[in-house]
């Protein structure tokens, strides 16, 4: 369709005649739109307007303005050429060269030769138009063609601009691959000259080893449309090669077929050296998991904890070695695949299924549930398991890992902890006691002191010949004698006696004692000895020890009614980690009898003071606390072990002694046996908080025929000595209040320091520092014969 206002339309030119009246009205009826020109310039004015077909008389070319409208017909675009149809004259003769000149100049000419036939005027006409009408459609593909010509120069521009703009390589080719275009980046980045790369060339800029294979790739692509792509060296304008990654996708028209390849170069060669690097890491960090799950694997099935897993059918699908050391199995295959319930105790299959099944299914984690298990040899061990399980997607328990503690040493410890709580019980009941006993005797002696003293001076005024008065009274100090062993018992169960702790040879002491054993127990009972080859001397009082295995020896006897076995066992033994007593050597002694024995409950008793089995008046029940008070006095361990109807067996521990230069007879010489000068007269004072021993003590003194001077306290003794300068000895009391015997003697050293002084005490025990000033020590209950001996030893080292 024309696009201008007349691009359709006829414009007449018939200035004579009725020529131009007669083909407007045939043309207006055919609907075709028609102009009139009343001249040739008005022509020429339709002709810029791009009339569609002008209908010219020939006689008006002759007119003036001619000119203008050859002008007119000059100015048209290049796609125009305005049909003219001339109504020629009908002449016969041949035209001028002028006319023809003025028809030519028109151009696109019809002649149409008068008289005018209507149907002549309606197909030139029509024939004029429809070329006109192609003509305007042909503008119209031109303006399409040359508006899309231009929007592909401004696109081509825009790519351009954008394809120089972008730090990557672009590049595009022909169909056929010929390379025809890069950007300015692909020029910075190779140094090569601009289309020195063009066609087949820009392979050559690739590092050799990498031709074959990129020609051959893109050559696959040409081949097939598929996109392409590989990474390759590029060299770069320094001479170096880098990795790039070159990419390519073909453009095609509507009917698919590739009209273009477009691509682009990027630099990757950071990216390269960073994968090569990472390749190498995740290459070390396979090989450090691969290695780490190794260790895992290793320390699971090497670890020193009993380890298992379970599928969800709870069939063991791992195990560790010391579990199968534990349950007694050589090989994992011996046991992979079986139930774990077939290594459940019979007493505990409930709790497997319940307890441990249901909770884990439940709760997911156990946590220290006890458990008995059958090992491969039958035996039941007591465990401790622990477990976590570990579900699927589903939430379903998929496997459960469990960890199991042996008990045996626990309950070992355990059992151990209740021995030593309840020994440590047995110690604290046994000391508190000790105490108590150790106060009684220390009273009783002071009693015992009195009566036996009273008891003497009686004796020695009553007649020889009153010999019923003087049985009345030996009987009597019969009495106190066994008073004083007693308290003497009692002292050493509270570990208040005095000792003579040295080194003694025990491998010579027992054979001397086999006499005695075999006279204080009869023949019925036959004694065995066994001494161990070379035994370290002990530190202990030689005769105190002597005394506590005739004591165990009595009490075996007794056990066994008079008839039986015993064994005496001497040897050296390693006591670490022993509770009681520091880590080191012991020499044990031993006294094993074959009688009844003992239950639990008597053996808890036996050694607590004046507990007996024995009938009334036939033991006092200190011998065996004797036995203990003697062994913890002397550092050492006693200990009794007895089942009904498996005998007794005591044990003394004592510790060695390191060094056995002193001897082991311990046998001290009296000065009374040593001096033979002649007892002259004192002047003693004697101190004594006790009224009652104070006055058996003063006339045992003036029995034996010194002068004595009375004091109830340490400060009245004091005063005394203040007041007077002829005191030649000190007899004094220890446990008094205010002032003990030790501090007066402390006191008295410093007014006197060549002052003599005894000590006389109910207890054995005396507090630190107590030989430093003291002469003499006399325990209480003390006789006359003693009192003597003590002041001439006294007096004989002065």
């Amino acid at each position: 369709m024309p696009d201008t206002k007349y691009g359709s339309s006829v414009a007449i030119l018939a200035p004579r005649g009725r020529d131009a009246l007669v083909a407007r009205s045939l043309l207006e009826d055919q609907g075709i739109d028609v102009v009139n020109a009343r001249s040739v310039d008005e022509l020429a004015v339709l002709v810029r307007e791009l009339i569609g077909v002008a209908l010219i008389a020939e006689e008006a070319l002759a007119e003036v303005g001619l000119p203008s409208l050859v002008a007119a017909l000059k100015e048209q675009p290049t796609w125009s050429d305005i049909p003219f149809i001339v109504l020629t004259n009908g002449m016969k003769t041949q035209r001028c060269a002028a006319e023809e000149q003025r028809i030519n100049a028109l151009g696109n000419v019809v002649l149409l030769a008068r008289p005018l036939h209507r149907d002549d005027i309606l197909r030139a006409t029509r024939s004029a138009l429809k070329a006109r009408q192609r003509q305007f459609e042909a503008r119209h593909r031109l303006e399409e063609l040359h508006k899309r010509e231009k929007e592909l120069a401004e696109s081509e521009h825009r790519l351009h601009a954008i394809a120089n703009s972008v730090d990557n390589m672009i590049w595009s080719t022909q169909p056929d691959g010929f390379h025809d275009y890069y950007n300015d980046r692909w020029y910075e980045f190779t140094g090569v000259p601009r289309g020195s790369t063009d066609g087949e060339e820009w392979n050559g800029v690739f590092h050799p080893d990498d031709q074959d294979r990129a020609w051959k790739r893109w050559r696959h692509s040409l081949e097939t449309g598929e996109p392409y792509e590989i990474e390759y060296r590029l060299r770069h304008h320094t001479g170096k090669y880098r990795w790039v990654l070159g990419k390519a996708k073909a453009v095609r028209d509507d009917d698919d077929n590739i009209i273009r390849w477009y691509g682009s170069c990027t630099d990757i060669d950071e990216l390269i050296r960073v994968r090569e690097k990472l390749t190498q890491s995740r290459d070390v960090l396979e090989r450090a998991v691969a290695e780490r799950t190794q260790e895992l694997a290793d320390l699971y099935r090497k670890t020193p904890v009993l380890l298992h897993s379970l599928d969800h059918e709870g069939r063991l699908i791992s195990v560790s070695d010391r579990w199968l050391s534990f349950m007694g199995f050589e090989r994992a295959e011996d046991v992979l695949g079986r139930l774990a319930s077939d290594f459940v105790a019979p007493e505990s299959l409930d709790d497997h299924r319940g307890s441990f099944r249901e909770r884990v299914a439940r709760e997911g984690v156990v946590y220290d549930l006890p458990y008995r298990v059958v090992r491969k040899n039958g035996e039941i061990a007591d465990v401790q398991i622990s477990a976590r399980a570990t579900r699927n997607e589903k939430g379903e328990v998929e496997r459960v890992m469990a960890s199991v503690v042996d008990l045996t040493e626990h309950k070992k410890i355990e059992a151990e902890r209740d021995a030593a709580e309840a020994q440590l019980r047995q110690s604290q009941k046994l000391e508190t006691i000790g105490q108590l006993t150790g106060g009684i005797a220390h009273d009783f002696n002071n009693l015992l002191m009195a009566i036996k003293s009273s008891l003497e001076l009686l004796r020695r005024r009553i007649p020889e010949d009153d010999s019923r008065a003087r049985s009345f009274l030996d009987n009597a100090l019969a009495g106190t004698e066994r008073g004083a062993i007693l308290t003497q018992r009692m002292l050493a169960f509270a570990r208040k006696q005095e000792l003579d702790t040295r080194p003694v040879d025990l491998a010579r002491l027992l054979p001397g004692m086999r006499d005695l054993l075999e006279r204080s127990i009869g023949p019925q009972i036959d004694i065995t000895l066994h001494i161990a080859p070379r035994v370290a001397d002990a530190l202990v009082d030689a005769n105190q020890l002597e005394m506590a295995i005739l004591n165990l020896a009595v009490n075996a006897r007794d056990a066994m009614e008079g008839q039986g076995h015993m064994h005496i066992a001497l040897e050296c033994v390693d006591m670490n980690g022993t509770p009681g007593l520091s880590n080191g050597n012991y020499v044990r002694i031993a006294v094993e009898d074959d009688g009844p024995g003992m239950d639990a409950n008597t053996l808890a008793k036996a050694t607590e003071p004046f507990f007996t089995t024995k009938g009334v008046g036939k033991g006092t029940g200190l011998g065996l606390s004797m036995v203990h008070g003697l062994a913890t006095q002397s550092n050492g361990l006693f200990r009794l072990q007895s089942e009904p109807g498996k005998g007794t067996t005591a044990e003394i521990f004592l510790p060695v002694a390191s060094n056995s230069s002193e001897g082991t007879d311990g046998q001290m010489h009296s000065a009374a046996e040593t001096s033979t000068e002649e007892a002259r007269p004192l002047v003693i004072l004697a101190v004594d908080d006790d009224a009652l021993v104070l006055f058996g003590t003063v006339a045992l003194l003036e029995d034996l025929g010194h002068e004595v001077i009375e004091a109830g306290s340490g400060a009245s003794a004091l005063q005394v000595l203040d007041e007077r300068d002829d005191i030649d000895l000190v007899i004094t009391d220890q446990a008094m209040p205010n002032m003990t015997g030790v501090e007066l003697a402390h006191a008295i050293h410093e007014k006197r320091p060549q002052m003599p002084i005894v000590l006389a005490s109910g207890y054995a025990e005396m507090p630190e520092g107590a030989k430093e000033h003291i002469a003499a020590r006399l325990e209480k209950p003390f006789s006359d014969e003693m009192l003597s001996e003590t002041i001439q030893t006294v007096f004989s080292s002065v």
